[in-house]
């Protein structure tokens, strides 16, 4: 995990993913907490294409993570 960063009740932390064909996709796991609830999301929207290299997909997801959580 290159990026985890917390900003009021949400944690967005950037990982990688395997996709298939033998490559890495970088995701967004959003961790939400709630009362005494948490809630987690994990989406690989807007983290670009599958790639070979599994550094490239996570350098990819943690350029989203910032933009989502506005760092």
């Amino acid at each position: 995990m290159a990026f985890k960063q917390t900003k009021g009740n949400m944690t967005v932390e950037a990982c990688v993913l395997p996709s298939p064909g033998q490559m890495f996709k970088g995701a967004i796991r959003v961790t939400t907490v709630r009362d005494a609830k948490t809630i987690e999301r994990v989406t690989g929207r807007g983290c670009g294409r599958p790639m070979r290299d599994a550094d490239a997909a996570l350098a990819m997801a943690e350029t989203a993570a910032r933009q989502m959580i506005g760092a």
